[in-house]
């Protein structure tokens, strides 16, 4: 499968980032109602941080993601923190190498921008599919219940999980 990752360096690709988020919310599941969810996706965008899109060869999102610098609970002053906020991936590329990609871009993103981030911090469904997956790459740290069912924040060091983004990456050329 032929894909590219992308910053969103303008209103077109924001509005591209927005629209697929969009079109994908229903099918997610989360546990989160859909004005919350809003607002954690087009949180980046409103505050100038950091959103990415996946194209594949015919210029179709096929996934996108974003992060803010900073926690609420810190009026996002503490910008050593990194919390993503969505990750969405079509169906047909789940089961692709589009996310460990992704985290490679994220994470060379992350340390190119010399920002001093030290931990990256994600709340995901508590889902036995997702758990399983980020149980490989962070900490579970709390579990927080909301009307719409439960959800898990998960913490890992920035270093950590570049070591484990640039393994991937390592393992992918050794074959």
């Amino acid at each position: 499968m032929n894909y590219r990752i992308q910053a969103c360096s303008n209103a077109v690709d924001q509005e591209q980032h927005m629209t697929f988020v969009l079109e994908n919310y229903v099918p997610l599941h989360t546990p989160n109602t859909f004005l919350l969810t809003l607002g954690f996706t087009s949180a980046p965008i409103l505050l100038e941080e950091e959103c990415f899109i996946s194209l594949d060869q015919h210029n179709e999102v096929i996934g996108a993601w974003s992060y803010v610098y900073g926690t609420e609970e810190y009026a996002y002053y503490n910008t050593e923190v990194i919390q993503i906020q969505s990750v969405i991936l079509s169906p047909a590329y789940r089961k692709t190498r589009l996310f460990a990609q992704g985290l490679q871009h994220l994470v060379q993103h992350i340390d190119q921008s010399r920002k001093g981030v030290k931990e990256v911090r994600f709340w995901i469904a508590a889902d036995s599919q997702l758990t399983r997956l980020c149980s490989k790459l962070a900490e579970h740290t709390s579990t927080l219940l909301t009307p719409q069912g439960r959800v898990k924040e998960y913490r890992i060091p920035f270093n950590q999980l570049y070591n484990y983004a640039r393994g991937l990456q390592s393992k992918r050329h050794a074959r």
